[in-house]
């Protein structure tokens, strides 16, 4: 049987959380700029990917510490 660590509940919410936030902040500011302006597309990417990461590492220390997720105890 494996043992779940708590790099494991990092691990989980950090790619699901910097995932689902890089996407939906890349999504939600293509309707807001101007597709001529490739700076202005470059400065979104990654201002998205590195508020994704941020909040994805919080959350995911959080996690290891209550263990809150979908595993068998």
């Amino acid at each position: 049987m494996k043992q779940t660590t708590n790099f494991t509940y990092f691990k989980v919410t950090f790619l699901a959380i910097t995932a689902g936030l890089t996407a939906a902040s890349i999504t939600k500011g293509l309707f807001d700029i101007d597709f001529s302006d490739l700076e202005a597309i470059n400065k979104l990417i990654f201002k998205s990917l590195v508020v994704g990461v941020i909040v994805g590492i919080f959350m995911g220390l959080l996690n290891m510490y209550f263990k809150v997720g979908p595993f068998k105890k």
